[in-house]
Parts: structure tokens; sequence; C-alpha cells
């Protein structure tokens, strides 16, 4: 087994149980966590390669990452909170560090700081972006999560309940953006294009597929499996995670283990009609996965109304998403790109 020589990078369709990667891989005692900066899409654009950021933009950068890292994806900047760490980042910056150094000089000091030595990145939709990833980060190792679309529409449906459920930071207008989003068709359209993007690095030996499925029922064979990818050894204490992150139960952080209770949910949860249209959209990629038909027998009106609401909440979702992209067409561009 031979050791990373970069970051490892954890990316999948949102809701496919890269969460609970994350907090498995935090576990290790060589690896850090950092949680959803978002760095692609939302702080980087292609253009930015090769551009040196000054000095006042890179500091609002850096204070940016460190607190979404430290206080939470919601938080709100605090002038001054973070300046003493930013201003260390800032020193062992290279000379005319553009977007992308900055970055890795983000993530380098908070692992250090940590005491550990491997970041251990995870944004979803990072999976548009594999091929900057690999080329930003050499020796980069890429975990792809996959997971049942039926059961990733399921917890999108009920995504805004996390408020509810552990996630008290949650603004409200955060909880207006993720019911809008909600739609089977979309939420089955952009699990393709995850799927796809994906595939596109089949047989890459630094990218590792892993089900969600195979994670709950099978969790130290496939803990095992990633770690001899990624050049770790494994740990059985990578495995006492928090039952914590769910769209349907609150948050326990008492209970620790990888819960084995979330594999068929959908079936209670999602409605014949969601079913069918998730299953007429991905159904081909489905079977490339091992996912099985379920039978089942929409109504023509439910069917009606769900195509009728598609083009309102389409636009609504587009508005309410806008001010999250640095190139609103590059970004778009990937996540709906299909094979």
């Amino acid at each position: 087994m031979t050791g990373p020589t970069g970051p490892i990078f954890i990316v999948g369709n949102s809701r496919s149980g890269t969460t609970m990667m994350l907090r498995v891989m935090n576990n290790h005692s060589l690896v850090h966590g950092i949680n959803e900066p978002h760095f692609y899409g939302t702080y980087w654009a292609p253009a930015d390669d090769g551009k040196p950021m000054d000095e006042a933009a890179a500091k609002e950068l850096l204070t940016k990452l460190t607190t979404r890292q430290r206080d939470g994806f919601f938080a709100e900047v605090v002038p001054g909170k973070f300046d003493a760490d930013v201003q260390q980042m800032l020193d062992g910056l290279p000379p005319k560090a553009d977007r992308k150094d900055v970055y890795a000089g983000f993530m380098a000091y908070e692992t250090r700081l940590n005491g550990k030595r491997i970041p251990c990145e995870k944004t979803p939709q990072n999976i548009f972006y594999i091929a900057e990833v690999k080329r930003h980060f050499p020796g980069a190792k890429v975990i792809v999560m996959y997971r049942d679309p039926r059961a990733v529409l399921l917890s999108q449906k009920r995504k805004w309940m996390r408020k509810d459920l552990g996630m008290a930071g949650m603004p409200d207008k955060e909880v207006r953006r993720l019911r809008m989003n909600y739609h089977p068709y979309t939420i089955a359209r952009l699990w393709n294009s995850s799927f796809d993007a994906a595939k596109r690095h089949a047989g890459d030996p630094d990218v590792v597929g892993i089900r969600f499925e195979d994670l709950t029922t099978s969790p130290e064979a496939t803990m095992r499996k990633i770690c001899e990818v990624v050049g770790i050894p494994y740990e059985p204490a990578m495995l006492e995670v928090p039952h914590a992150g769910s769209s349907s139960a609150m948050d326990d952080h008492t209970k620790k283990g990888i819960r084995t209770d979330r594999g068929e949910s959908w079936k209670k949860g999602l409605d014949h009609t969601e079913v069918a249209i998730c299953q007429r959209t991905s159904g081909s990629r489905m079977a490339e996965q091992g996912y099985v038909m379920a039978d089942v027998s929409p109504g023509a009106l439910s069917l009606m109304a769900a195509w009728l609401r598609f083009p309102f909440k389409l636009i609504g979702a587009f508005a309410l998403n806008l001010g999250r992209m640095r190139n609103v067409a590059n970004t778009l561009g990937r996540r709906l790109k299909q094979a």
C-alpha cells in the first residue's frame, strides 16, 4: 500500500451518502474532513486559473472558507474573527498564488491545525469537476458515492425538514430554496448527470466508486476497499460515526455506527407518480448500478399534475440558485450535461 500524495475528495449526487462518508473518513487518525467549501462553481471558474489574487481578495476568500468550515455552512462572516489564522494561511502561500493555490493553502492549514496529514474535502457537486481536481491536485484520490435515485428523491423531498431534525442554523430562505428545488424529474435528471460525469472517469485507478447501499450493509468490507485505493490503513474506529444528517430522523449524536435501516424507505415515502417519473428518466443507468425497477401504476391525473408543476418549479429553482454560481453558464453546462 502506498500512501496518498494529495488530498482526498468525496463527490456524488446530493443526498447520496457523501456526508456519512466524510464522517467515516474524518474518524481516521491521518485524515481531516473539510465539509462542503463549494470552492468549484462558487469561488472558482475556469478563467481564474493562473490569475494571481491580490492580498485583499485572497484574505476575503480564506475568511469565507474558514467561516464555512468552522462555524457551519450557513454562518455569516464575522469581521476579524479568524484574522490570525487567515494571516498565517496568507504567509504560507506561494508567490503569485491564484484561487486554487489559496484553496490548497486553506485545506493544508486546517488539516495541520487538527493534527492530521491528509485533507479530505466533501462537496457533492465536485463530481462535475473531477478533471479539474486531478489537474489542480496531482496525486488526489476521488471517492464517488452512488445511491438509488429513488432514495435520493425521498431525501431531497424531505431535505428542507433538516431545519427541525438537527440543522437549527438553516435559514428560512434555504428552506424555501430546497422546497422549490424538488421535482422528481429535476432530481432524476441531475442524478443522470452525476452518473454520467462519474462514468467519464471509469477505469481511473485514483477514482473509486461506492454504492451507499454497500456502505450500509457491508461497512467494513466497503471501507477496507476505499482505504486500499486511497492508500491508508483501515481503522475500525472509522465506522463509529454519529446518527446524524438524515432527512427522515432526528439527529442523535449519542448513537454511533453505520445505520442499516435506510435502504428502501423510499417505498413508503414516494408515491407511484414520483417513482414512475424517476424510473422512466433514469432506468437504464439504474440498471447499470444494479437497482431493480419497482412495479408502479401512477394515475393519469397525478402524472399530469406533476408535469404541469415542472416548469414553475424549474423557473423558481433557477432564480433561487442563481447567486450560488460564480459562472452561471459553466456551472449549469456541467450539471445538465448527459451522455
